[in-house]
């Protein structure tokens, strides 16, 4: 809780003391790429996330974001016996979390902005946290917590067309997904992202 204070706190003194140019509303598509799928088979499976962004500044910019993010993962459970034989077909079990997802984004787009051109392309990178809100696992014989904040480093390219924008990025997990030692693997979850939406400007 005070880790996620005192982020939100510095995010709101960043965005009152530079001009903002945009204000994004977007939405779309997130992958998760498990990096150990250990023992449990763990396989990720299509999510989604929907939220907005400021951009402040010129060429060069920075954006801080807030995102509701829904991540779904697969793990299965196989059968052994005693001699650690299978037994049997395995059993798949679905994880599934909701989060709020922050970046904090440095870009630069490849046109001035202030020429105002009708299409534009732009790179970013930066950390982002993702704190969760809450989780359910499909199987009540295991009781299991996921990590409160967990962080990432990304980065990401997109394309602004009139109003509108598309993007594409990708971000690696630096902390594993659950707290403490339920499970044989606890894995990190880098994730895939693709969204789009639109572009409002703002006075300044």
């Amino acid at each position: 809780m005070i880790t996620r204070i005192l982020f939100l706190a510095a995010l709101a003194t960043i965005t009152s003391t530079i001009s903002a140019q945009e204000f994004r509303i977007g939405a779309g598509y997130n992958g998760s790429n498990v990096r150990e799928a250990g023992n449990e088979q763990w396989i990720g499976r299509a999510g989604y996330h929907a939220g907005v962004d400021l951009l402040l500044g010129g060429v060069w910019f920075l954006r801080p974001g807030a995102h509701f993010q829904v991540r779904n993962l697969n793990y299965s459970l196989a059968g052994i016996d005693a001699n650690n034989n299978p037994t049997g077909t395995d059993v798949e079990f679905r994880y599934t979390d909701r989060s709020l997802r922050v970046p904090l984004m440095v870009g630069r787009h490849l046109i001035d902005p202030s020429d105002d051109p009708g299409v534009n392309l732009y790179v970013l990178g930066g950390p982002t946290a993702l704190f969760n809100l809450n989780a359910d696992l499909q199987n009540d014989e295991l009781e299991v917590q996921t990590t409160k904040t967990q962080w990432y480093i990304g980065a990401a390219a997109g394309l602004q067309l009139a109003f509108l924008f598309v993007e594409g990025g990708y971000n690696v997990a630096m902390s594993d997904v659950f707290d403490g030692e339920r499970f044989q693997t606890n894995p990190r979850v880098n994730q895939v992202t693709l969204s789009a939406g639109i572009r409002l400007k703002l006075a300044n």
